[in-house]
């Protein structure tokens, strides 16, 4: 995390980061209820305090945050925003929680979730923009019906535009960054502007947004002209495969690790002996070993000290350091 004036850490729009250490903090109970009062009086749309995390992520996995809010709409965000500024408060901004570990202990602060929020589209010829909110299977079939080509390999990802946009999601060869063209994003000092690709600085499974500098409101995405049935029959091979390979029947954050250069780390972690390892009630999947999956009552601790475990078989037999994909929010839950 990035720490800010005010006190304010910001991990940004789906931007989480990767370790642990030092990336909580506990407020105290006077600022609570002055977060709980200032919120009240600041949140037209859904506000819960000491939410579980757990029934925001698709591990299912996760301890309570201090406020998560699902606004209604942008200047709702910037309201937040100033309110944790001005209180020294962090924020973490999520999506749909696909690619998400919550650690056992909560997060501290707010958590804005930016789904069912945030989600207008708008089609012009061969344009498409999006709110940050919108979920991209929807995007997808939507682009579909008017036509649309381009967004086939996010069919299956279930994750938000927004969160897409900011790990720079893809699959099957495509990624965002092969179609997106700007985006508008509003900074933590309230301030909205735009961006255009190239600012963005986009690599494997990352973008300069993960800084977490930015909260993404808008992706714009330039499509280009097919035949429906082309593009259905594309998406039905696309769900097909991934029904076929992938445990979607199971709590899971989808693919735990980055590919190495040349290379799977499926394969790796199946071949280093990983496959159906487990730690409490984690398991890597029997279906595809980059998955780990939650067979009902896994921890977050379970998780870690899983992919710590492949971590290091897969180094010892192949020299090879495997980084996660998945973005690890919160604090330990306390021993004491």
């Amino acid at each position: 995390m990035i720490s800010r004036n005010s006190g304010l850490s910001n991990p940004g729009v789906y931007a989480l980061p990767l370790l642990l250490e030092n990336l909580w903090y506990k407020i105290d109970t006077k600022m609570l209820e002055r977060l709980k009062d200032g919120l009240a009086s600041l949140v037209k749309g859904q506000l819960l305090f000491e939410e579980p995390m757990r029934n925001h992520t698709s591990f299912k996995i996760g301890g309570p945050v201090d406020a998560l809010v699902i606004p209604n709409d942008l200047a709702e965000v910037s309201s937040i925003i100033r309110f944790a500024n001005a209180n020294g408060l962090r924020i973490t901004v999520v999506g749909n929680g696909t690619k998400l570990l919550v650690c056992d202990g909560g997060v501290d602060g707010i958590v804005i979730k930016i789904k069912n929020c945030l989600d207008d589209v708008a089609i012009s010829e061969e344009r498409i923009s999006a709110g940050a909110g919108c979920l991209l299977p929807e995007l997808c079939h939507l682009a579909a019906s008017h036509g649309l080509s381009g967004l086939e390999f996010a069919v299956g990802i279930p994750g938000t535009v927004g969160g897409a946009l900011v790990m720079n999601a893809g699959a099957h060869g495509d990624a965002m960054s092969c179609i997106v063209t700007k985006a508008k994003v509003i900074g933590f000092d309230g301030q909205i502007k735009e961006l255009i690709k190239s600012e963005m600085d986009f690599g494997y499974r990352s973008s300069k947004l993960q800084d977490g500098n930015v909260i993404v409101s808008e992706v714009e995405m330039q499509m280009r002209k097919a035949i429906l049935t082309e593009i259905e029959r594309k998406m039905a091979d696309y769900m097909k495969w991934r029904h076929e390979r992938q445990p979607l029947g199971e709590p899971s954050a989808g693919s735990i690790f980055k590919n190495p250069k040349d290379d799977f780390a499926g394969r790796l972690i199946e071949l280093a002996g990983c496959k159906g390892m487990t730690v409490g009630g984690a398991q890597v999947s029997e279906i595809h070993a980059n998955f780990i999956v939650n067979r009902g009552n896994a921890t977050a601790e379970d998780i870690l000290q899983l992919i710590s475990k492949v971590q290091q078989q897969v180094a010892a037999k192949f020299g090879i350091s495997l980084v996660p994909e998945i973005k690890i929010i919160g604090r330990p839950l306390s021993k004491g």
